[in-house]
């Protein structure tokens, strides 16, 4: 009975988020500003990168784009995998802490035969809006440019996690900005580019949140 409790609960949680993500992203009045920044660098790997807890319109906006994605290996992952897959995202598995060296591999393996992708730095466990060394890494091997992203939403619900999820509620309206592209300078240390990287993201997020609440893009 336990285990089919379980399987059941990892079927029902994931289909009962991704309706809910659907109908309240399709319901926000969403407004992008900066998608020049991603277009110009259509030539090259992309990572896009924004903080945890704003991960709700992201996955909506980028889907059906073949994009790749790191996917924890914990039970909270599994969630996130099967929604992310209904959306056709390439989802690569592993952490920090579990199976992480060979995600990163794979990842890097990936982004070189051209893949763009989505990443949050301050996942999976946080600590929240600082960036780990991982996406250094990815840049670094890799060769994407990083792209950072804002997103601002006015009626949302925060759940009481870490990484404090914004949820949208329907009919809301929202903002996401893209940020400059970023190359970090391989001269500095890892620290210095996560810095670097961390205050970028951060612009991005001010941003969003600056237009959302004047209505003013420039």
């Amino acid at each position: 009975m336990r285990n089919l409790w379980k399987r059941f609960r990892f079927w029902i949680i994931p289909v009962l988020a991704y309706i809910f993500n659907i109908i309240s992203s399709r319901w926000t009045r969403l407004d992008v500003y900066g998608r020049e920044n991603a277009e110009k660098c259509t030539d090259q790997s992309i990572l896009f990168a924004f903080w945890h807890g704003k991960l709700w319109l992201p996955a909506y906006f980028f889907r059906d784009s073949d994009y790749l994605v790191l996917s924890s290996l914990s039970r909270d992952g599994e969630y996130m995998t099967r929604i992310l897959k209904r959306y056709h995202y390439r989802v690569i598995r592993g952490s920090s802490s579990r199976g992480g060296s060979r995600a990163l591999l794979k990842l890097i393996k990936e982004i070189k035969k051209g893949y763009s992708g989505f990443i949050t730095p301050d996942g999976p466990t946080g600590p929240i809006h600082k960036v780990k060394p991982g996406i250094v890494y990815l840049q670094e091997k890799g060769g994407a440019v990083i792209i950072p992203i804002g997103v601002a939403v006015r009626w949302k619900i925060t759940v009481n996690s870490w990484d404090r999820l914004v949820l949208p509620l329907p009919g809301t309206r929202a903002v996401m900005a893209f940020g400059a592209p970023v190359y970090l300078p391989e001269d500095e240390t890892i620290e210095k580019r996560a810095e670097i990287l961390e205050d970028s993201i951060n612009l991005a997020q001010e941003k969003a949140e600056r237009i959302l609440k004047t209505g003013a893009g420039d």
